[in-house]
């Protein structure tokens, strides 16, 4: 029996990491990227939209609004903090407390897939 896909959502505006993310997500069945944002409010539009399964966020993004309230608002949507994945370039000490998942950029090819594998939804 094939596995339905998970639904990813990606909100990240540097068009060289959406490529690099969605070039991961393409090698690997078990994930679809349902929407590419790249601010807060793109973001909540495609969420209502596409009601994907799991998002990955970067912490700086356009707009008044960083990947933590994505992040936050996608809680208050019914995504639970092990389904939303924050990255960023930035020192994790610099990142303010989240209760997200993480992976720093320069990881990201070693340890999207790994960790994405790892989550249970339900």
């Amino acid at each position: 029996m094939k596995e339905t896909p998970i639904h990813i959502l990606l909100v990240e505006d540097d068009p060289l990491w959406q490529e690099a993310v969605q070039d991961l997500l393409a090698t690997n069945a078990r994930f679809t990227l349902s929407a590419v944002c790249e601010d807060f409010d793109d973001a909540m539009r495609a969420f209502e939209d596409a009601r994907p399964q799991m998002a990955l966020l970067d912490w700086q993004i356009k707009g008044m609004k960083d990947g933590l309230a994505v992040g936050e608002a996608l809680l208050q949507k019914g995504l639970r903090p092990e389904q939303i994945v924050l990255i960023s370039g930035s020192s994790p000490s610099s990142i303010p407390p989240h209760p997200f998942l993480y992976i720093p950029k320069n990881r990201i090819s070693e340890d999207l897939m790994p960790l994405l594998e790892s989550v249970t939804i339900h």
